[in-house]
């Protein structure tokens, strides 16, 4: 009988010693388990990480900032490209080709015009050199000084940035084809004019320009995409005496 009891003891100490081996791994399972569940709360608090493509708005564009705006464009300043110029009137039209160069501040045109006859132009930052295809001899004024008659009314983007401020009627982001741009729109003028331009967002270069009289389009100029950047090493900024003003 003492021996059955002694047994017994025996097997309920060892019981107990199992229990208690089993509930302390169990309790080291548990507590692994529970320190991977509060983990989170000690990895880096993104919830005020800055959303960058909801702070990345464009720049509003309208009547009052357009000007500043297309301003501050990254225009390229090394390229080819050419533009045509069509010009209407009662019962006819008539086209202006031209062909523009670019390259640090230097500008040089070739411009074919509706006679035929082809004018070239180059110019610095100060003076516009001129003239006529077959000439070994040039004329010389400032850059600005040039009449609306010489320049053939070829627009640029520097007329919009000429334009007086309260000439602006509208303005704002707009496609022309394929292509985003910032679109002006002018009130009429003394004679009866308005103007549209389209400058482009990637290039900065006009796209697109149209002076209307009257509800009819007298002029519009329309220039081909893409352009040639940088400018083709091969162009000769030369004046027709051979006087090289520019070289790369």
């Amino acid at each position: 009988m003492e021996q059955n009891n002694r047994t017994r003891v025996a097997v309920l100490i060892a019981l107990i010693v199992v229990l208690a081996v089993f509930g302390s791994f169990a309790y080291s399972i548990y507590s692994s388990q529970s320190a991977g569940v509060t983990l989170p709360s000690q990895q880096p608090d993104t919830s005020t990480t800055p959303d960058i493509e909801s702070h990345a708005q464009r720049i509003e564009v309208t009547a009052g900032t357009v000007q500043a705006v297309i301003a501050s464009l990254d225009r390229a300043d090394s390229y080819y490209r050419p533009l045509t110029v069509q010009t209407y009137w009662d019962g006819g039209s008539s086209i202006t080709s031209v062909q523009t160069w670019a390259d640090d501040g230097y500008t040089y045109s070739r411009v074919v015009l509706p006679s035929g006859v082809v004018r070239y132009s180059l110019s610095d930052e100060a003076a516009v050199h001129y003239w006529y295809s077959g000439s070994s001899t040039y004329m010389t004024a400032p850059r600005n000084s040039l009449n609306a008659d010489l320049a053939q009314r070829i627009p640029t983007y520097e007329d919009v940035l000429d334009l007086p401020t309260d000439r602006i009627h509208d303005a704002g982001y707009s496609a022309y084809g394929d292509h985003p741009c910032i679109y002006v729109e002018t009130t009429a003028d003394e004679l009866g004019c308005l103007e549209r331009y389209w400058v482009s967002v990637e290039s900065g270069l006009l796209v697109a320009a149209e002076t209307e009289k009257d509800g009819q389009v007298v002029l519009s100029a329309n220039a081909t995409y893409p352009i040639t950047a940088p400018c083709p090493s091969n162009v000769r900024f030369a004046l027709p005496d051979g006087t090289v003003l520019h070289s790369f």
